[in-house]
């Protein structure tokens, strides 16, 4: 076939279609176009959700709801987390300079930005679509697009009000770009084999409940103590479970005390695919608000959520595990430091966080 012929049958309207590359039929089975392959394109629209990497977890049952490949919706995910984003699913790509050029230079069917910072509105209110939902500027600022999106803007701007919602950030995100929510799930990029390898032998077998021990240390008010991790450990192993100790770079010293102290095995600072990869091994996973807790509910493994100073109301653990907290409400809602020097993380025993790791875990 020459080049004539092959620009004459080309389908640039397909799914599969990549314009500078072979699309994946082609290089799988050396398919041509209108192959039995050939999807055509029935939407194109820019999802923009950059970060941080926990957000943009819980932002892809989107993907569920959209279901690109059997519907023919082409989604470009703009974000500063590509690397977790399902292939399958979007092209997930970092917002650059060529990016803005390539997304100024397309008619798009629709632009959902669901983040409500000034660089996310930027991007969007470049953007040419028929349809909008979430956020972009006005004056300047960021600000709703339409009432769809007021209330998840209005829960970041009054306490009290973040306070009083009973909605799910899931929920939230499905009703600002119109969508019914049917519990669809996260939809991550699988771990390569590689890394399932590395993480089965780090955890070989059955049994091993996580013990992610950081919480990020700007929120010094999420961080359990180090006692009561110890206290865990020393629970946990009694009954037969085998505890491993988690964290990354912040929590090195932390967790390099505790193995010490406990015997635990704390197995050091891994990459992400790696990190995921272990955390799909664990038949549970003790955790506070952390990216951990996300990689946790997309690999369907029980968390047990330690959680004080956060509306609890917005957290989908999809039936998988419970929220732990301290037997009273905090008065430090949303703060990085108690003003009244109470500490509520504190309050969270070590024999509440036993009872609901041995009440969820898988085995």
């Amino acid at each position: 076939m020459n080049a004539e012929e092959i620009l004459k049958n080309l389908k640039t309207d397909c799914y599969h279609y990549r314009g500078d590359l072979p699309c994946g039929p082609h290089r799988k089975a050396g398919k041509t176009c209108a192959c039995d392959e050939y999807l055509p394109v029935t939407r194109r629209g820019v999802i923009i959700k950059l970060g941080a990497a926990g957000d943009v977890i819980r932002t892809t049952p989107l993907l569920r709801a959209l279901d690109p490949v059997a519907t023919g919706t082409k989604v470009l995910w703009v974000t500063h987390s590509p690397e977790l984003m399902p292939v399958e699913a979007c092209e997930a790509i970092k917002p650059t300079a060529a990016v803005m050029a390539r997304i100024a230079a397309t008619e798009w069917d629709f632009c959902w930005n669901l983040d409500k910072d000034i660089e996310a509105c930027a991007i969007a209110s470049q953007v040419r679509a028929k349809e909008y939902a979430g956020y972009s500027l006005r004056d300047g600022a960021p600000y709703p697009i339409d009432e769809r999106a007021w209330h998840k803007f209005a829960t970041g701007l009054d306490n009290p009000y973040s306070k009083a919602n009973t909605l799910s950030y899931v929920q939230e995100i499905f009703d600002i770009v119109g969508l019914p929510y049917n519990q669809e799930e996260y939809w991550l990029r699988e771990p390569a084999s590689a890394s399932k390898r590395a993480a089965e032998e780090i955890l070989p077998g059955e049994g091993w409940v996580g013990l992610n021990t950081g919480a990020g240390w700007r929120w010094p008010t999420r961080i359990w103590p180090e006692e009561n991790w110890a206290g865990l450990i020393a629970r946990l192993k009694n009954v037969g479970l085998k505890p491993v100790i988690l964290g990354g770079p912040e929590e090195i010293a932390l967790n390099d005390r505790l193995a010490q102290k406990t015997g635990c095995l704390w197995p050091g600072v891994k990459s992400l695919d790696v990190f995921y990869a272990i955390v799909a091994r664990c038949d549970a996973l003790v955790t506070s608000v952390t990216q951990a807790m996300h990689l946790a509910i997309a690999a369907r493994v029980p968390l047990v959520l330690f959680n004080n100073i956060f509306n609890k109301a917005e957290f989908e653990l999809y039936g998988r595990g419970e929220i732990v907290g301290p037997p009273t409400p905090c008065d430090c809602f949303y703060d990085a430091f108690c003003k009244t020097g109470r500490n509520c993380v504190r309050e969270i025993k070590v024999e509440l966080a036993f009872e609901a790791v041995i009440k969820n875990c898988k085995k």
